[in-house]
């Protein structure tokens, strides 16, 4: 995984879940790599976040409270907000779900529990950024 310097060219991520843990440690470890993270709990914060600083890459759980991660995906299309959009989930249909985001403009979907390389290089991917295979080094 590629670190950043901590400065405007390292790319912003919007992490949002209302399980402040798994939103908390997604914000760690993707600024442990040197990304800017910012962080919302449920989905009505996370689209003001993503209208206000328009943020490369939103990791947006599905079932937040407010709007749910694929209302504010819908909600930053209509807005002609191109953020790129990762959707979470831990649901039992996460294959439905998972066709329903990409069908709404989702570059990808992660199912919950999620080992960290994964988060870490499905944030690459989306951006277009070699990943490691075992994440990042300190």
């Amino acid at each position: 995984m590629e670190k950043f310097d901590r400065t405007s060219s390292a790319p912003r991520i919007l992490v949002a879940d209302d399980d402040r843990d798994v939103a908390d440690v997604y914000s760690f470890l993707l600024t442990a790599v040197g990304y800017r993270v910012s962080r919302a709990y449920d989905g009505l914060t996370a689209l003001s976040l993503a209208k206000v600083t328009k943020p490369d890459v939103a990791i947006l759980n599905f079932g937040m409270p407010g709007l749910s991660g694929l209302q504010v995906l819908r909600e930053l299309r209509e807005a002609g907000v191109g953020t790129k959009v990762v959707i979470t989930s831990g649901t039992p249909a996460f294959n439905e779900l998972a066709f329903k985001a990409v069908e709404l403009g989702a570059e990808g979907c992660v199912q919950q529990p999620c080992p960290t390389d994964r988060l870490l290089n499905m944030v690459a991917r989306v951006l277009g950024r070699p990943a490691r295979a075992h994440g990042p080094r300190p």
